[in-house]
């Protein structure tokens, strides 16, 4: 499954020598990412990479999955893409290959066979999205647009709301591996999905209650995502338990309505005051700076259920630490003897986009919505610690 780690070991190369590791693999859109890294093999002709230290390449030091979450794009076609999920039914095909010497640019470029290369040895190695017995069921219940994956088996199974941010459309991966896990999991889509709004203007919180249509279930909200957590769980008592990931104490880039009327406005901002880097990317990290607009807050203390707030200490989309200790800081003021339904995780290192173990690290990507390219923050080696 994508979120297990492996063990990665290769035997019978000649001691005390250098050699590099290729990995790659091209995601359900077409797109190719690879990796390379060189390591020394031991005094046994072994190169086992949870004690071996990679010596260059795209990643250094001991890094045992890193052939799996350092590959980058390599395609110039489309720019800054990011490694696409979308096909949870077909396992992810990486391909591992060994060659004697160091090589890294040319290789990546031209490939094995411009070269001259030949592998010493290579193999495939396939991780799985989707568990056995499992089933993905599409919905189209009343207003409610998204998925639902079953683990296998006649249940009961613990229930989860699963929402990603403002890319839009329909992400499964994350519902889908949690379904291998036991747990009955609603990938909900809220904009640019089937017959839904295209575009993320104002949102309406009956559409999110229409989709809680169990009692006793978790919500999970990536970035966007998770403001609206805070909304449902205020007004559903359906809505046991939220994990924000990397979420905001602030309505952002829409409203929220109920019952037809805005419940507050979101917070302004606009992309002309971020930080622009190299090749024009985009470091909105500064320009989301509420303290003049206690309007747009989300008013956590009134949210009843248990909260886990998932934060990036390096997070460069936004300042998640910042919204989740004015959340604490809000919350703690008005119940002073429920903290224990308030915890928060600060992983320092990690960038926006956590995701599921293992799945690969993304820095930067284009984002369709602000069309540039967005920087995500954090470093590949504590980002993934931190999934």
């Amino acid at each position: 499954m994508m979120d297990e780690a492996v063990s990665v070991v290769i035997s019978g190369l000649d001691s005390n020598e250098v050699y590099t590791l290729h990995s790659s693999i091209t995601d359900c859109k077409g797109v190719p990412f690879a990796a390379v890294a060189h390591y020394r093999s031991n005094n046994s002709g072994v190169i086992d990479l949870k004690n071996t230290p990679a010596l260059g390449g795209h990643y250094t030091g001991v890094f045992p999955m890193a052939p799996f979450v350092c590959i980058l794009p390599m395609s110039t076609k489309l720019k800054d893409p990011r490694m696409s999920m979308h096909d949870i039914t077909s396992p992810l095909k990486y391909n591992l290959s060994v060659f004697e010497g160091a090589y890294g640019y040319h290789l990546l470029v031209k490939g094995a066979e411009f070269l001259g290369l030949e592998p010493v040895c290579e193999t495939v190695h396939e991780r799985r999205l989707m568990g056995d017995g499992c089933q993905r069921i599409p919905v189209r219940h009343g207003r409610v647009r998204g998925a639902l994956h079953l683990p296998p088996g006649d249940g009961p199974f613990p229930g989860v709301v699963d929402m990603f941010g403002s890319a839009g459309g329909l992400m499964e991966h994350r519902a889908s591996l949690l379904a291998a896990r036991g747990v009955a999991t609603l990938a909900l889509a809220f904009f640019d999905y089937d017959d839904l709004p295209q575009t993320l203007d104002s949102l309406d919180l009956e559409y999110f209650i229409e989709a809680v249509s169990k009692e006793g279930v978790g919500v999970i909200g990536t970035s966007k995502g998770g403001d609206i957590a805070l909304d449902l769980a205020m007004v559903s008592p359906k809505v046991k338990v939220i994990v924000p990931i990397n979420g905001s104490c602030y309505s952002i880039q829409a409203s929220m309505n109920l019952g037809g009327k805005p419940i507050r406005p979101p917070l302004p901002f606009t992309i002309e005051e971020g930080q622009i880097q190299r090749d024009l990317r985009l470091n909105l990290s500064r320009i989301f700076d509420g303290k003049n607009c206690p309007e747009s807050i989300v008013p956590v203390e009134k949210v009843p259920c248990h909260m886990l707030w998932i934060v990036s200490e390096d997070d460069q989309n936004w300042t998640s630490e910042k919204f989740a200790d004015i959340a604490y800081q809000r919350y703690a003021q008005h119940n002073p003897h429920t903290l224990e339904k308030f915890q928060v995780l600060k992983y320092p290192g990690a960038g926006h986009l956590v995701e599921p173990p293992y799945v690969p690290f993304c820095e930067m990507s284009y984002h369709r919505v602000v069309t540039s390219s967005m920087i995500w923050g954090g470093n590949a080696l504590d980002h993934t610690h931190a999934q």
